[in-house]
């Protein structure tokens, strides 16, 4: 009996199909967070902000992201430079040691998505702000998404971003947004 040379791909495929978050159920779990790309990224900015000791829906922002996704962001200033790479259960871990007595917002600014069947890309500028009533932003940056549908819903798969400084503002198109965007 002839191998079929397209066998060994299609088993791997189905491992990593049955092995994916797929029928996963999490505490946080709410539908509409996921029905749409622009969803899914804005509600994973509400999950993580929160007010000085208060609590993040850590549940709600499990639920938005596909099994071993990764993060990383660009950082070129004064305190650090070079690329910083997480999971999204380090993230967890960073936010809550080093943000939970100060408040951290993560506020969007301008959304844009471009989609192809499947696949989206978002790129979503935002605003940090350690109290969501502060006057002005502490900082600003720009993330880049990456999102799969598995035919029920959006997943991120992967986040990467950069913050604002001196030498690299924000592009024009991402700077600002109208209040109705907020």
């Amino acid at each position: 009996m002839k191998k079929h040379p397209f066998r060994p791909l299609a088993i791997v495929l189905t491992t990593a199909l049955l092995a994916s978050p797929v029928g996963r159920v999490f505490a946080g779990e709410r539908p509409a967070d996921w029905a749409t790309p622009e969803a899914i990224v804005h509600a994973l900015y509400e999950s993580i902000s929160a007010d000085p000791n208060g609590q993040r829906d850590w549940d709600r922002y499990r639920a938005l992201f596909f099994k071993d996704a990764r993060m990383a962001i660009a950082l070129d200033g004064k305190v650090a430079q070079g690329i910083m790479s997480m999971s999204s259960e380090q993230l967890v871990e960073q936010t809550e040691a080093n943000y939970r007595s100060t408040g951290f917002h993560e506020i969007p600014l301008v959304t844009r998505v471009q989609r192809h069947g499947a696949m989206a890309s978002v790129y979503s500028s935002f605003e940090v702000r350690l109290r969501a009533t502060d006057p002005k932003p502490l900082m600003r940056g720009l993330n880049h998404f990456q999102l799969l549908h598995d035919g029920e819903r959006w997943w991120i798969v992967s986040n990467v971003g950069v913050m604002e400084t001196p030498n690299s503002p924000l592009p024009a198109e991402f700077a600002n947004a109208s209040p109705s965007a907020r």
